[in-house]
């Protein structure tokens, strides 16, 4: 009967009911071993039997709920181990996403600072190419400055030139000192910026320091000839600006005047 006190309180009431014994859900495995050995038609080998069939049963039950939760457990990480995955997957696809519109973005910015880049270049190239032109076509109507021949009448013809052109105002004094000997350049550097770059003060400037005397213009007026390469009107320019450089310099104002 030791058997009896090895299963459960739940095998005990499983095995009376096996029996046809009636049994109260309150009942102790002490009362219900006492109930079952003391009923009528007890036989010990066959509820022995009944018993062990019971408990293995049960403890089968057991087993196979163990291993359905364990399988449900496994089922359940699998899961959430997919579903990690899954989210990894996610997070490097929208990693990727990014990276592909950066570098889309990265391709497209340089592909403007290229585009920029080249059309900067083509404008200073064009603009470089503008301002060459300009220097060549001043240079081949003017020749450079000597400092032996009068600076007001050189102003005056690099003038004529420099709007022929259209080259701007403020670029003057830089197409001008490519025609001024060295040392009248010194002197025009050695002034402040603001004033060096100013076409109205060079002149003023170059007119103090080169201006040639009455006599000097009274001898170029009556020495000069016209050179082979230069056309009448502009010998005829250079002759009138002589001869009011002379009269101009002794102030004379009336024929009378010149007389005396």
């Amino acid at each position: 009967m030791a058997y009896l006190g090895k299963g459960r309180r739940e095998d005990l009431f499983v095995l009376a009911t096996e029996l046809n014994l009636k049994f109260d859900k309150s009942m102790t495995i002490a009362t219900l071993k006492d109930l079952i050995i003391g009923s009528e038609n007890y036989d010990e080998e066959l509820t022995k039997n009944i018993h062990s069939t019971i408990v293995e049963d049960r403890k089968a039950r057991e087993e196979n709920l163990r291993i359905e939760k364990q399988k449900e457990k496994l089922r359940i990480e699998e899961q959430k181990e997919k579903l990690r995955i899954e989210e990894r997957e996610e997070k490097l696809r929208f990693e990727q996403l990014r990276l592909d519109e950066q570098k889309r973005k990265d391709e497209f910015e340089l592909e403007m600072l290229r585009i920029q880049t080249q059309s900067k270049l083509g404008a200073d190239t064009s603009k470089e190419n503008d301002t060459k032109f300009l220097v060549k076509e001043v240079s081949k109507f003017i020749h450079r400055f000597d400092l032996k021949e009068d600076i007001s009448l050189y102003l005056k013809l690099f003038e004529r030139q420099a709007q022929r052109l259209s080259i701007d105002q403020e670029n003057w004094v830089s197409h001008l000192l490519g025609l001024l000997p060295t040392e009248v350049s010194h002197i025009i550097a050695r002034e402040p910026d603001d004033k060096a770059n100013s076409y109205e003060h060079v002149k003023d400037l170059l007119l103090k320091c080169f201006k040639l005397t009455p006599e000097k213009f009274r001898q170029l007026f009556v020495t000069h000839q016209k050179a082979p390469e230069r056309t009448w009107i502009y010998f005829y320019h250079e002759l009138n600006t002589y001869f009011n450089g002379w009269i101009d310099g002794l102030k004379i104002d009336t024929f009378k005047s010149y007389q005396i």
